[in-house]
């Protein structure tokens, strides 16, 4: 697996509620029917349908993040590679 910048998974680690609300959100869209998808348009699902149940501080989800949930999603589910396009992303 790729090597993720520091501050995703610093975030990631205080956060575990933001990937597991990814991950149903992933899941519905599946049993949709849905075979590609959006990384940026699951989290933006995840913000505006769990924001309550994710940060009690009101920063919800951050957009620099997106990428690293993707390719996150993918390593795990190498049977769905491709459900989400992707470009190189920047080392932050």
């Amino acid at each position: 697996m790729e090597t993720y910048p520091q501050k995703f998974i610093d975030y990631h680690a205080k956060y575990p509620k933001v990937y597991a609300f990814y991950k149903e959100v992933i899941a519905q869209l599946i049993n949709r029917g849905f075979k590609k998808y959006s990384s940026d348009g699951v989290l933006h699902i995840v913000r505006f349908t769990k924001h309550d149940e994710i940060k009690k501080d009101g920063f919800k989800v951050n957009n620099n993040y997106t990428p690293y949930y993707a390719r996150l999603y993918e390593a795990e589910h190498p049977e769905l590679k491709g459900f989400f396009a992707k470009r190189k992303v920047k080392q932050i």
